[in-house]
């Protein structure tokens, strides 16, 4: 027979049955990162794509409730068996899930998606689902309302994730505001980790201007080698925070006086694009970004090595080469699960060499 006279797979969704639930997490564990299936929820409300027989992909539920009687929902744990997909399973599930919720009263909805996971980015975004920044949620729920949107929908904490919201957002924050603000946050989580880990001495003027100086040039550095390796490839890429790492971060620095720098990388403009298909790209991007940072970390400790330096110099030497240590680690060595949204999982896809080169320069930083 013809290939082109078969006729698409039939896929039916429906509600998961209880009896399903272990052949659900074992997808998961197949479909998401190692020990992925591991965290998957006990009882969940789930739908399940079935293909002759077989279950095939799925995705999970919630209902919840926002200040202003809004109620809501969110899907997590979306997932396709990786030997069905290409068929359209995720866009079949999206979509009986929005009319799920739609039955239910639920006027907006949510999703969250690693920033590298342009599969599921690209569904949600077919469906109508936009990014929502920080500044976007704050408009529409207010500090208690994000907190609550944050709990529900598994979003606080959620290192490298975006907030995809239906109806989409109108208005978007300022790339440039959301760059300052996260570098200002991240500038004063540093000063908080320098105090409670006793390798920065107090709040004085000088040592505030210094953390100021220190982090701006550390994530000004890495963005600008970004970007111009972006624009040397022709890519238009643009700053999205990641606002919801931000009190993960804070939390760190408070309970064990270490500094968790939460940058956040470039990403292409475009609406709708493919991870693969742009990594031969996103990789020379990724490695320009994690090479500043480790340039300015060795940099930070050969002057530090000088002899005779004022004392105040010499301390925001020593604490520019821990900020650019600890960055270095998570942008380049920490390149799997909870860290695989900083540059080194797109170096680890692009070019093992190249990360092999980078990750002995930062093994080389922890010797000296």
């Amino acid at each position: 027979m013809d290939s082109e006279t078969l006729e698409p797979p039939v896929i039916s969704v429906r509600r998961m049955r209880a009896r399903e639930r272990q052949a659900v997490k074992t997808l998961a564990g197949r479909t998401f990162p190692p020990l992925g299936g591991a965290f998957f929820p006990s009882l969940p409300n789930a739908l399940v794509a079935e293909q002759e027989g077989k279950v095939v992909g799925a995705v999970v539920l919630r209902t919840f409730w926002l200040p202003g009687g809004r109620k809501c929902g969110v899907m997590f744990w979306l997932m396709t068996d990786p030997a069905a997909r290409g068929v359209g399973v995720g866009r079949r599930l999206v979509g009986d899930a929005i009319g799920y919720f739609e039955d239910q009263s639920c006027k907006e909805m949510f999703a969250g998606v690693e920033g590298y996971n342009t599969r599921s980015a690209n569904i949600f975004a077919a469906h109508g689902f936009t990014i929502q920044s920080f500044g976007g949620q704050l408009r529409l729920y207010g500090l208690l309302g994000i907190f609550l949107l944050w709990l529900m929908t598994s979003h606080l904490g959620d290192m490298g994730h975006f907030l995809w919201a239906r109806p989409g957002t109108v208005r978007s924050d300022n790339a440039v505001l959301q760059w300052w603000v996260g570098a200002l946050v991240s500038t004063l989580i540093f000063l908080l980790a320098g105090w409670r880990g006793g390798w920065l001495e107090g709040f004085d003027p000088a040592t505030v201007l210094g953390a100021v100086v220190i982090v701006v040039a550390l994530y000004g550095l890495r963005e600008g080698a970004m970007r111009l390796a972006a624009h040397l490839q022709g890519l238009p890429v643009c700053y999205r925070a990641w606002e919801s790492t931000f009190p993960l971060s804070l939390g760190t620095a408070l309970a064990l006086g270490i500094f968790l720098p939460v940058p956040g990388p470039v990403y292409p403009r475009q609406r709708a694009w493919r991870y693969r298909t742009l990594l031969p790209k996103l990789g020379p991007v990724a490695f320009a970004g994690a090479s500043a940072v480790v340039i300015f970390a060795w940099v930070a400790w050969g002057l530090g090595r000088f002899s005779g330096l004022p004392p105040e110099v010499a301390a925001w030497l020593r604490a520019a080469h821990m900020a650019g240590l600890i960055l270095a680690a998570v942008d380049v060595l920490l390149a799997f699960f909870l860290f695989a949204s900083f540059n080194g999982r797109r170096i680890w896809d692009w070019n093992r060499a190249a990360w092999g080169v980078l990750a002995v320069t930062v093994v080389g930083l922890f010797v000296v």
